[in-house]
Formats: structure tokens, sequence, C-alpha cells
């Protein structure tokens, strides 16, 4: 499993290796944390609101609700804080508008994507988040999208894994799986007879038996179109 990657299918994990998912997570994170102060009467921080919210994904995680189960348990955690029903949804709403507003791919996605794209090869995005990040004008080049809510499994389990490539009508061993997380992308798409590649932006792994890229763009020399199979 080295390149060059001969492959009908790219699969591409979206929050970290697409999307810069953090600055507009906290930014939506402050937002939603004064408009709770705002109608609570009393400070609520962001630590809390996300302390909170770790708290509610892993019991839902417990009763074996899939992934971290983000939308669900940022509610439940605002409604812990005391916040009536109209409060969550309104702390709710100013989240995810503030979040939305920030999202934006990184900026070697584009010419990546499309590169891929131009070749023939099947895109396909998957995700333990929510399908907003998928809204931004680069999934155009993107045939499908796997995410955990739907899907009622999430990575790192490799049912995740095999059931976008079902979903996308491809085979392990013809799909290539790029992440950004040892754990959660690279070691478990591998598990399931998928070729990987690690993005490690920050330059932190060390491992030299794992296939990594710095920047996006040097995927576009590491991944050949599988040739079509006969009959």
């Amino acid at each position: 499993m080295t390149p060059p990657f001969r492959v009908s299918h790219v699969v591409f994990d979206i929050d970290g290796t697409l999307v810069d998912f953090v600055a507009a997570y906290h930014a939506g994170m402050r937002a939603a944390a004064e408009r709770a102060s705002q109608l609570l009467g009393r400070p609520v921080s962001s630590d809390e609101l996300r302390a909170a919210q770790r708290g509610a994904a892993a019991e839902l995680r417990d009763v074996g609700l899939p992934g971290e189960a983000r939308a669900l348990a940022f509610r439940r955690a605002v409604a812990a804080l005391g916040c009536d029903e109209a409060g969550v949804i309104s702390v709710a709403t100013t989240f995810e508008r503030v979040r939305d507003g920030l999202l934006q791919p990184y900026a070697d996605v584009e010419e990546t994507v499309a590169g891929l794209h131009e070749r023939g090869l099947v895109l396909v995005a998957a995700s333990n988040g929510n399908a907003d990040m998928a809204r931004l004008p680069v999934f155009r080049y993107f045939s499908a999208t796997w995410f955990a809510e739907a899907a009622g499994v999430a990575k790192p389990d490799p049912r995740f894994f095999l059931g976008a490539l079902s979903h996308a009508g491809a085979r392990a061993e013809a799909a290539l799986m790029v992440g950004d997380r040892l754990d959660n992308d690279y070691e478990p798409a591998r598990a399931a007879g998928m070729h990987a590649v690690l993005l490690d932006r920050e330059d932190r792994v060390e491992d030299a038996s794992v296939v990594r890229i710095r920047v996006l763009t040097e995927l576009l020399e590491m991944v050949e179109r599988e040739a079509p199979r006969a009959g």
C-alpha cells in the first residue's frame, strides 16, 4: 500500500483535512456562550459550554448513538445550563450561524480536488461531523457524502468506512482514504482494506511507515486512476 495508488475513488475526511473547522467552531462557541449569558442572566463561558457539550456527547455515546452526535449533544448541553426550549433553539441557531459563516476550505483544497476530479476519480466526503460542512462551493467536485449521524456508525469503526464505500459504489482495494488523524482516518481505513494517506500539516508524525503528506496538493503526484475493469 504505497504510492502511486491506482484507485477509482478518493475518500476525504472533512474537518481538519478539507475545511478549517477549528477557528469557525471556537468563534461559534463564543457567540453561543454570549447568547446563553443573555438568556440566563449570568455569565456563561465558551469553556463551560464546551465542557457541557463533551459531557452530553459522552452520554450519547454510552447509549449507542453514532459519533459525537454533535448537534444533539450541543442542544442537550445548552439545556443542561438552564435554557428552556426556546433558549436552546436561540443559542444553537447563534452557534450555527456564526460557525457556518466562517467555515472555509484550506488554501490547498480547490486545486487538489479539482485535479483529481478532472482525472475521472470519484470523490467522497466522509465525516463524523454534520452536513453543514459540505455546503461550501468546493464540494461541487464530490459525488457523495457520508456522515456518521445518518450512517448510524462513526469513525474509527471500520464499518463507517465500509458503509461509505458501499454508498459510493467503491471497492475497498480501489479506494484511498485521506485524513488528518491516525486514529480516526488512517489506521481504521487500512483496517477496512483501503489505501490511506495521512495529511500531517503540522509535521507531528514521526513514524516512517506512515504514508503522509504535509500539503494536500502533494496527493496529485501519488494517485492514478484505476484502469476500468473488464466486463
